[in-house]
């Protein structure tokens, strides 16, 4: 099994094997476009608050490394029963969007994503906050580290920061791990990764989630990053919850501590009209990375 993985993150550009996207069967009429600075267009959907509950804010999910927004948004949709517009997107190559995958496109759609965030701010002046899960958080940490924003508050999800430490991790469960484990450095990239500047992130108040018995991302990647954050910050340890299925309907407790944390984030907001703040980017201006 372990030659198997070492012959499939050969293949190409090794991190590649961190993203297996879906394509979505019908294309929903709801589907907004952004112009990314990788190039694609970015298909995201917009969840509005429901109307007759006090609105509270802005929230946008940054999904992880399978499916697409459509399968991915039950980790976040339900906010929108709490008074929260919920915006989810898919990186190039997933779901409607254009281009392949990758680290680098998925780390571009992500600055433009913050892009697009920060002209909403300027138009709602809501709070807004960033949920991540898995690779998602990777992507996302890196992407606001480069290009700050203001946000009254991230939670972190299932997530690590080095592409190399989890390749690393996934091999070394493998048999004869001794072997070929070592050989993640020699093939696997953290040039779009969070790992090494993290800690150049702006003070946010913070929220990192992870479960005990997460199989998938170890719950040391989830400390490694609590401890890296500057500024306010919670850990949650969870329990009987497996890889990125915390925030879900089968877990209505987790879901209530989500909404306590996120009101006591940030002040009660009184929104003038939920309906016209997903706008459209379509000039980010920002420069093309090299590789």
């Amino acid at each position: 099994m372990g030659l198997i993985v070492i012959l499939f993150f050969t293949q190409g550009c090794a991190n590649t094997a961190f993203f297996t996207p879906s394509k979505a069967q019908y294309l929903n009429p709801d589907i907004r476009w952004i112009e990314s600075v990788s190039g694609n267009r970015i298909a995201h959907l917009w969840i509005p608050a429901e109307e007759d509950i006090q609105h509270r804010g802005f929230i946008v999910h940054f999904h992880g490394n399978s499916g697409h927004m459509e399968q991915t948004q039950e980790k976040v949709d339900w906010l929108a029963k709490h008074g929260y517009d919920v915006m989810v997107f898919d990186y190039s190559g997933f779901g409607h969007s254009t281009g392949s995958v990758g680290d680098k496109s998925a780390y571009l759609d992500s600055i433009s994503i913050l892009k697009h965030v920060e002209k909403s701010q300027i138009n709602t002046q809501q709070p807004t906050f960033i949920i991540a899960t898995s690779t998602g958080g990777n992507i996302f940490l890196r992407a606001l580290a480069d290009n700050p924003i203001n946000l009254n508050g991230i939670i972190i999800d299932s997530s690590f920061t080095s592409y190399v430490d989890e390749a690393k991790f996934v091999l070394d469960k493998g048999m004869f791990s001794e072997l070929y484990s070592w050989i993640a450095h020699l093939i696997i990239r953290d040039k779009y990764a969070a790992k090494e500047i993290i800690a150049t992130l702006p003070e946010i108040q913070s929220l990192v989630i992870h479960c005990k018995s997460d199989r998938i991302v170890p719950i040391a990647s989830g400390e490694e990053i609590y401890q890296q954050l500057p500024g306010n910050k919670d850990f949650w340890r969870l329990d009987s919850c497996n890889h990125a299925r915390a925030m879900t309907n089968a877990f209505p407790d987790n879901q209530k501590r989500i909404v306590n944390w996120l009101e006591q984030a940030t002040p009660l907001f009184e929104a003038t009209d939920s309906n016209t703040v997903s706008l459209q980017v379509t000039n980010t201006n920002l420069p093309t990375l090299s590789e």
